[in-house]
């Protein structure tokens, strides 16, 4: 299992930009602070630097997000990109953190880069090997003239698009850095310093979505996809002879109870207010089951009412809506869950989320989805507690 550190890059001016497109509220939240969360998120990362301007630690710091501030370094950063990007490398290693330990250096100004591409990127390192994420190029390449008059067609055959994070070992990474600004070399990106100290970079798929806010124009198409993923759920296929349901549950954070998600609990943490255990993510699958076979929802069926519910254990009542369904003549075929919470982090348990969920339901595990994401600023699911949303779909048995 890899150690896993990032260096958040925040140190920049946005001239182009008109603005400080760093601090661009997009849904609640200021574009970096997608960057610093999407970071927070991946598997085994331990420490993110967050490395900013002289003038700006103050505004940064109280903009950490307050349960992960511990894991966060702020650092201030240099006049080139290869100063920030070693600045920070610096803060992590007085912090712990070995030469073999994974970095991924990552631009703030990319606030829809997600933690998926962020994991793929980590794993695709190697003491001896870089990664970068990149798209190819579907459009015709031209040179131009500073007078904007075209020159000639490029190939573009075997051409890329490179995105961040960027990323290696940090002994690696700092040393191919160090040469690269002792040399004079001017470098756009880690991977060229990389490349130019002779390091092999190996390219992953990266995203569309994954954009750099540059212009004013790249803003709403930021903007557009950051709102795609915190709606995650998209309808599943039904073929003939099925149904699908909607489900959705909410409740308030409840200091003193045990906190339990998809079935499984997360030591540490508030639990939730509700009748049962107050599980969001099993009572929307369950109201989504009901919705797309017998109707009613999990009010109904175990109301609020009655004694026998009360702290009652959310997976029971989810085996007892599948025995019902079946003696109606349906079974389950799918179940795609979202949780919308700030805390706790859900991704790193996503698995085991959907393994207990697939075992509840009896399917298959990789029938069952669980996504996760945050909606820090917009409401309800930021600091009071947790929303859920779940689609079934159902088959006669």
């Amino acid at each position: 299992m890899k150690a896993i550190v990032g260096v958040l890059v925040a140190a920049g001016r946005s001239q182009r930009m008109g603005a400080d497109k760093l601090w661009i509220d997009l849904w609640g939240r200021p574009a970096w602070r997608w960057s610093l969360d999407a970071l927070l998120a991946v598997p085994e990362l331990t420490r993110v630097a967050v490395v900013v301007p002289a003038d700006a630690e103050e505004r940064f710091r109280a903009a950490l997000p307050a349960d992960e501030s511990h894991r966060c370094l702020l650092v201030v950063g240099g006049e080139e990109r290869v100063d920030s990007a070693l600045a920070g490398i610096a803060a992590l290693a007085r912090a712990g953190a070995s030469d073999a330990t994974v970095v991924l250096v990552h631009d703030a100004a990319r606030p829809a880069a997600t933690t998926d591409l962020m994991a793929r990127v980590a794993a695709a390192v190697t003491p001896r090997q870089g990664a970068i994420p990149a798209i190819p190029v579907h459009d015709a390449l031209k040179q131009v003239d500073p007078s904007g008059r075209m020159l000639a067609s490029l190939d573009r055959e075997g051409v890329v698009v490179a995105q961040t994070p960027q990323a290696a070992t940090i002994g690696t990474m700092r040393s191919a850095l160090e040469e690269a600004r002792a040399w004079g070399r001017s470098v756009v990106d880690e991977a060229a310093a990389l490349a130019g100290a002779g390091i092999p970079v190996v390219v992953v798929d990266g995203e569309r979505g994954n954009i750099k806010l540059t212009e004013p124009s790249d803003e709403p198409l930021v903007r557009g996809g950051l709102l795609a993923s915190a709606v995650p759920l998209g309808a599943p296929p039904v073929e003939a002879g099925q149904r699908s349901g909607i489900g959705f549950d909410a409740h308030r954070f409840e200091p003193g109870r045990i906190l339990k998600l998809g079935g499984v609990l997360f030591d540490g943490e508030d639990g939730l207010a509700g009748h049962s255990d107050g599980d969001v993510a099993l009572h929307a699958a369950v109201d989504a089951l009901l919705g797309a076979t017998i109707g009613g929802d999990i009010g109904t069926l175990f109301p609020p009412t009655d004694a026998r519910w009360e702290n009652a254990d959310s997976g029971s009542l989810l085996q007892a809506t599948v025995r019902r369904l079946s003696d109606a003549g349906w079974r389950p075929v799918s179940l795609d869950v979202a949780v919308v919470a700030r805390r706790p982090a859900v991704a790193p348990r996503r698995d085991e989320m959907e393994w207990r969920i697939a075992a509840l339901v009896g399917i298959p595990s990789e029938r069952v989805t669980v996504k996760a994401t945050t909606s820090d600023g917009l409401g309800f699911a930021g600091d009071e507690g947790i929303a859920a949303f779940a689609i079934a779909v159902a088959a006669r048995a």
